[in-house]
């Protein structure tokens, strides 16, 4: 396809407001990508524009400067492309990383174009599947170009997060536009404005914030949206729906909201469809420790299933100690080098150690069911005599006993009080050790 039958394609599309040739247009790959690089010919800027100029129609603004860059772009991926090390370098001396960089650049300057006219469009919701193809094109360039930036850097440089993710921090903040530009649509006729780009855009968002670490941005994101006058989320396609819903449930879950990052999960894991089994572990990583909490355990059916087959060597010992009480169990898997480096890298070590005090609840209520007529008054010293047994093996001191039950108590999962002058656990003679699906889950 030569520039001037790609202009023309972009004139015909962008007159009849034809927004899904134009993303097939402007996407990096596919076969319309392929067929304009192999008549690309000299990629000098100074020779593109006429080769586009010499099309049947007008190529007026904003389409010239995005066939330009897109162009621009196009060639410089495919020379990166064409080189298979990082140290490996082009006929004009350039490495695939200053190649891919480039490439970001110029498709950087595509959606800068872009976006300028996009945010004064009226009606605009046209135009939405080109803002997805360049929004999508835009961050896996970001991320490539990183990525290869890193792999070249001498192992001896000191590296900052600047310069770690540098193509995807500006990323960030063209997804901050496109945001901008579709939430802040005044069009009176909903059916045709801009909003209906808004949960696409901040899934993008919400996923380019958590790559960089900089999850507390989105709150910022949340709170527009809860201000703006949006159509409902259920209005939009399931996949837009469960995105948002997941990353809302993991940052309630972060910020130890247990229970509305139990709502928002579920809802996004019943959402999800069947097939989608990497979206469904994503989910779960962070469903199942809230369950924990709550103390519903998840079936060996539910565990042996794909979607939790990634998740079954590290949450499994958990949901077994919990099951029996084993708390040696619970303190010994929490202790494993491989099973904290997955919690931690998942921010889900703080919840699963929460575990620990429902397990503890678990393995008193069963020393309790195990004392005939179910006593309502334990001594501290009998229980002490019985955790620091073989079979359960917690070497607690009597001070440090009563410190944990006094502890379950404040917390809930238990019922009653310690005596402490006279060294013993007084149960409640109603329900002493309440459902755990019933006690509030405090942050303390």
């Amino acid at each position: 396809m030569k520039p001037s039958i790609f202009a023309d394609a972009v004139i015909t599309a962008s007159s009849t407001s034809d927004g899904h040739s134009l993303a097939q247009l402007f996407a990096i790959g596919g076969p319309v990508a392929a067929s304009a690089l192999l008549e690309l010919g000299d990629p000098r800027p100074a020779r593109i524009i006429p080769s586009l100029r010499k099309c049947s129609g007008y190529l007026s603004a904003p389409w010239e400067d995005m066939c330009l860059h897109h162009l621009l772009s196009l060639y410089n991926f495919s020379i990166a492309s064409s080189l298979t090390s990082a140290s490996a370098v082009d006929a004009e001396g350039k490495t695939r990383s200053e190649r891919l960089s480039e490439a970001f650049d110029e498709y950087n300057s595509v959606v800068t174009a872009f976006l300028r006219y996009f945010s004064t469009l009226t009606p605009g919701r046209w135009a939405l599947p080109l803002l997805r193809i360049l929004c999508l094109n835009l961050r896996w360039l970001a991320v490539q170009a990183d990525t290869s930036n890193l792999e070249s850097t001498a192992v001896s440089t000191v590296r900052t997060s600047n310069q770690a993710n540098k193509r995807l921090e500006e990323c960030a903040r063209q997804l901050n536009k496109a945001f901008t530009a579709c939430i802040a649509d005044r069009n009176p006729d909903i059916n045709e404005s801009r909003k209906w780009g808004v949960y696409e855009v901040v899934g993008m968002v919400f996923k380019t914030y958590f790559r960089l670490k900089s999850v507390s941005l989105c709150r910022n994101i949340l709170r527009a949206i809860n201000a703006a006058v949006l159509p409902g989320l259920e209005e939009f396609p399931k996949s837009q729906q469960v995105t948002f819903r997941y990353y809302v449930g993991v940052l309630a879950f972060l910020n130890e909201e247990y229970d509305r990052a139990e709502g928002e999960l579920e809802a996004a894991l019943k959402m999800c469809i069947r097939s989608a089994t990497t979206n469904q572990t994503l989910i779960l990583v962070y469903l199942i420790p809230v369950k924990l909490l709550r103390g519903s355990l998840p079936s060996p059916t539910l565990l042996a299933s794909p979607p939790c087959q990634p998740l079954h060597p590290y949450y499994s010992p958990f949901i077994t100690a919990l099951r029996t009480g084993n708390v040696s169990l619970f303190d010994t898997t929490l202790l494993d080098p491989r099973i904290q480096r997955f919690l931690v890298k998942r921010g889900t070590y703080i919840a699963i150690e929460r575990a620990r005090d429902p397990t503890l609840r678990t393995l008193l209520k069963k020393i309790h069911s195990s004392l005939p007529q179910s006593s309502t008054r334990l001594p501290l010293s009998h229980l002490r005599t019985a955790t620091s047994s073989p079979l359960i093996n917690l070497k607690y001191s009597q001070k440090e006993l009563e410190w944990l039950l006094a502890t379950l108590v404040f917390k809930g999962y238990v019922k009653g009080y310690i005596a402490h002058e006279r060294g013993v656990l007084v149960l409640s003679a109603k329900d002493p050790f309440p459902r755990l699906a019933n006690v509030p889950l405090t942050t303390t």
